[in-house]
């Protein structure tokens, strides 16, 4: 019997080839992630070379290399920077083609291409762009897991170790000081701090900047404020720097000379003030009260006053610098007095009117300027009398006389001119009263008086006495100016007579004369006074 071979069925066929794809799929599956693992082991292992390799260079140069040497190209990383470490430890193990050094200063991230190495430093400019790094990161991608796996340094620099930031300041104003300092290394900011005192505990204040300059305002007029400044890396705060002491600007006071230059004018004149916008110039007539009525503005530092000047005055000053809204302290207090011109020559008046009949009343015509006052200076027969103003009584006695000269000036309470002599002279005489008695017959007895100026009324007292008989009296007011008796004998007799003047003064004056009179003999006068 015949029988024919059984073969697969298309069903059969189609199982086996399935299953043979799935091994296939499970040996090739299995296979890739070998691979990858092979791929990720390597990895690990260069960054623990290139790691172990940065931390000699700390060993060497207390710091970490930057971003850009360390991405150079893998000749100058494996020379300069990691001398000793092979160039195709740099490459990881699916770096592109013509790819030297796969070190980048990029960080990974999930989104990231797998196969770089990251080099992640401090963020400092100097770390980026610069020579150094205080940390790093080193980072590289699991191509099995997609795993960041990191590295840390395992040690940081201190930024002190770069260097210290050098501080300087500048005063711009009456409330702000502008600070700048020099770069550290490493920076990412600063800390600025302000204080009232060098120890820099009190009315501490800081600021934060990214830069390496700050203008600080808002500060106190005229008040000393000291300053210092550290750097911020990733890793801490740096040294401080040096300390700087600024102080606001502030308005000085000024110095202030006066100086008479006539008699209507003077110069006030004062030294510059920095920062000072404009002056105030106050005046005085004392030097203590002070107005803002007699006060000028000035933006220079001198005024030429010739104007409204009065003469002989004295000119106090003080000045005072400002700025907007900020004044300094007054100056110095000073003075001037202006000069007084000397008055023309001036003629001198005299009188004798009623009722001073024995005073020469004299007056100067002196003329002085405004604001200013005459003073005399008076002397009699020559000789120095008195100092008094434009007039004066000179009391005359009997027989006397004076002449009158003066020498006038104008002055005021701080200063005077010059004397001036009056042009002309004033004279008065006083004489004595006087009386006399005479014989004008023989037994015939005459007298008369003169009495002085401004006389009113005059009466006689007088005595006659002959042959030795007793007087014959002729009471006061009777104004009989001789005697005639018969009864007296030749050459015997005697006789007196007095004078009586009366005027507006209200006293009396009296004058006697004694004379012996008879035949032959001549009247003499032998005593001649006056008594009022």
């Amino acid at each position: 019997m015949n029988r024919r071979g059984r073969g697969f069925t298309m069903v059969e066929l189609l199982i086996v080839i399935s299953v043979i794809g799935v091994l296939a799929t499970i040996t090739f599956m299995g296979f890739g992630r070998y691979q990858a693992d092979t791929r990720d082991n390597a990895r690990s292992g260069q960054a623990t070379i290139i790691a172990e390799a940065l931390e000699k260079y700390y060993d060497q140069n207390g710091e970490y290399p930057s971003c850009p040497s360390l991405t150079a190209a893998a000749s100058s990383v494996t020379t300069s920077v990691l001398p000793g470490i092979q160039a195709q430890t740099l490459l990881t193990p699916q770096a592109a083609s013509g790819t030297t050094n796969s070190i980048l200063c990029s960080d990974l991230t999930s989104s990231s291409q797998p196969d770089f190495f990251a080099y992640v430093g401090d963020s400092s400019s100097t770390c980026l762009t610069g020579n150094a790094c205080l940390t790093f990161q080193l980072k590289y991608k699991k191509e099995s897991s997609g795993q960041i796996v990191t590295i840390n340094s395992r040690r940081k620099t201190n930024i002190a170790y770069t260097n210290a930031p050098t501080l300087s300041g500048s005063t711009v104003g009456f409330t702000q000081i502008n600070m700048s300092w020099t770069t550290a290394a490493s920076a990412l900011s600063y800390d600025l701090v302000m204080a009232s005192d060098n120890g820099f505990t009190s009315n501490v204040t800081t600021s934060n900047t990214s830069g390496t300059s700050l203008s600080v305002s808002g500060l106190s007029y005229g008040t000393t404020y000291y300053f210092r400044v550290r750097a911020n890396s990733a890793t801490g705060s740096g040294s401080w720097s040096n300390t700087v002491i600024g102080t606001t600007w502030s308005l000085a006071a000024p110095s202030l000379t006066e100086t008479t230059n006539s008699s209507t004018s003077f110069t006030a004149s004062w030294t510059a003030v920095a920062h000072a916008a404009s002056y105030i110039l106050q005046l005085s007539s004392d030097g203590v009260t002070w107005s803002t009525g007699w006060q000028y503005n000035f933006s220079g530092t001198s005024n030429y006053f010739n104007g409204g000047v009065g003469q002989g005055y004295n000119y106090y000053g003080r000045v005072q610098a400002i700025s907007g809204s900020y004044t300094g302290p007054w100056s110095n207090i000073t003075n001037t007095i202006t000069t007084i011109d000397n008055p023309p020559a001036f003629p001198l008046y005299s009188s004798n009117t009623l009722p001073g009949w024995n005073y020469l009343n004299v007056g100067s015509g002196v003329s002085c300027p405004a604001g200013t006052s005459p003073s005399s200076d008076w002397y009699a027969n020559g000789t120095y009398w008195l100092t008094g103003g434009v007039s004066q009584s000179y009391g005359l006695g009997w027989g006397s006389s004076v002449t009158i000269s003066v020498a006038s000036r104008c002055v005021t309470s701080a200063t005077s001119s010059g004397f001036v002599w009056a042009n002309n002279t004033a004279s008065m005489s006083l004489p004595w009263s006087s009386v006399w008695m005479g014989i004008t017959s023989f037994r015939h007895a005459a007298w008369g008086a003169t009495c002085p100026n401004w006389t009113t009324s005059a009466a006689y007292d007088w005595w006659i006495r002959g042959n030795s008989s007793s007087w014959l009296v002729g009471e006061n007011g009777v104004q009989t100016t001789s005697y005639d008796n018969q009864g007296i004998v030749w050459g015997d007799g005697d006789g007196r007579v007095a004078i009586h003047c009366y005027g507006p003064w209200g006293g009396d004056a009296r004058s006697d004369g004694w004379m012996d009179f008879g035949s032959g003999c001549q009247p003499t006068i032998t005593t001649s006074w006056c008594t009022y």
